[in-house]
């Protein structure tokens, strides 16, 4: 992971950029709204997700403002959702969105795309009809299916990702010794 202040766009990714249509950050990092902003103009034309984050609410609205259309695997890898700060995955429940913490824009802030790793295995169905339901219309209905798919159950190398052994039980891999969840083998079917 990178921090957007260390970087230029072409020194993280090269001097072209064409094949990259969509690129997931933490909203909450330095220079992470001047890079939003930057990545949705020409010549890179990306769209912005937030995601992997520790970011409040209000922040993420921040980067919605700023051009930020998606929310990347809510619920995993960021804040949990909270009754009084519901961090980014409160983004997805309202027709728009609003804080008192954050000034008003000029425009109403869209409600972001958001996507779901519906696999039964990262989310519970209870907590997956609760998202789906907030907002159908945006939400996207992804896999985290990883290598080991397809394979037998057992334990695996690491790899550049994640280096430590990887423990296949049926459709959920984990660090090898613990429940830490790396992914799981589900198909898109």
């Amino acid at each position: 992971m990178l921090d957007p202040s260390e970087s230029s766009i072409a020194a993280t990714y090269g001097p072209s950029t064409t094949s990259i249509k969509l690129l997931t950050l933490a909203p909450e990092l330095p220079s992470s709204t001047a890079l939003t902003t930057a990545l949705m103009q020409p010549p890179y034309n990306i769209r912005v997700s937030l995601g992997h984050s520790t970011a409040s609410y209000a922040t993420g609205l921040s980067a919605l403002q700023a051009g930020a259309t998606c929310l990347t695997h809510v619920f995993n890898a960021m804040e949990p959702l909270h009754h009084r700060t519901p961090g980014l995955a409160g983004l997805i429940a309202s027709s728009f969105a609003s804080s008192k913490e954050v000034e008003k824009p000029k425009e109403e802030t869209k409600p972001p795309y958001f996507s779901l790793i519906a696999d039964g295995i990262h989310l519970h169905p209870a907590t997956l009809t609760l998202a789906f339901c907030a907002n159908p219309t945006k939400c996207i209905l992804i896999t985290d299916s990883i290598e080991v798919a397809g394979l037998p159950d057992g334990l695996y190398p690491g790899n550049a990702q994640v280096a430590h052994p990887q423990r296949k039980f049926g459709n959920r891999v984990t660090v090898e010794g613990t429940e830490t969840l790396i992914g799981s083998c589900c198909g898109i079917d």
